[in-house]
């Protein structure tokens, strides 16, 4: 769970910069205690760039994900560079940068994820996508949306793998799409990336 750094032990402080994530736990509690800011009605607070961190984390906890699970702040983080890239001007129609996205997306080790994981978040890539990976595990599906799930994913929702499942958050939150949500609905099913090995252990989880 995402706790402020203040309270944790000397040995879990130690954990966190052995594991190389102590900045990302750090902005995670930061984005945490915004979010309850902008929850409380103070968007007047936020910048252009925090609004959309804030918005697509509330998409993300209307779908089911906690907002204590440190994942679903670094999956906040992957959707958001992802919309950059879609609500990019340039990008308009260009049907072959989506194309060039959503495979690097698909891709946990592509520059993409590597970027965020070692450029803005100091932390390893593998590790980077296993809390990602914990987060939608625990996806709680009592307090989904269903309106808004049916507005992103439509009636026969695909099984898609998670880099795949940002880009249609993203695609989404980017106005390009909303599906009619009278149909019924139908639980998603959100996958690992395929090229994750699966011998990896993700320690001292928080």
């Amino acid at each position: 769970m995402v706790q402020a750094r203040k309270y944790f032990s000397d040995y879990e402080k130690l954990m966190l910069i052995f594991q190389g994530i102590s900045l990302a736990m750090y902005e995670a509690n930061e984005d945490k205690e915004k979010y309850k800011l902008f929850k409380q009605g103070y968007t007047h607070i936020f910048s252009k760039a925090e609004m959309n961190d804030m918005q697509v984390l509330w998409i993300l906890e209307r779908l089911g994900y906690s907002i204590d699970e440190l994942g679903t702040y670094l999956y906040k983080d992957v959707i958001v560079k992802a919309y950059e890239t879609i609500n990019d001007s340039s990008s308009i129609n260009n049907m072959d940068q989506y194309r060039v996205l959503m495979t690097q997306l698909s891709n946990a080790f592509s520059s993409f994820y590597h970027y965020i994981a070692r450029e803005c978040k100091d932390m390893g890539v593998k590790t980077f996508h296993l809390y990602i990976e914990k987060a939608i595990e625990n996806i709680d599906d009592t307090k989904v949306d269903v309106n808004l799930s049916k507005k992103i994913y439509g009636e026969n929702p695909e099984e898609l793998n998670y880099g795949l499942n940002a880009f249609q958050i993203a695609a989404y939150y980017a106005d390009k799409y909303s599906f009619d949500n009278t149909q019924d609905y139908k639980k998603v099913l959100v996958k690992r990336l395929a090229n994750m090995p699966n011998d990896i252990v993700l320690k001292y989880i928080f």
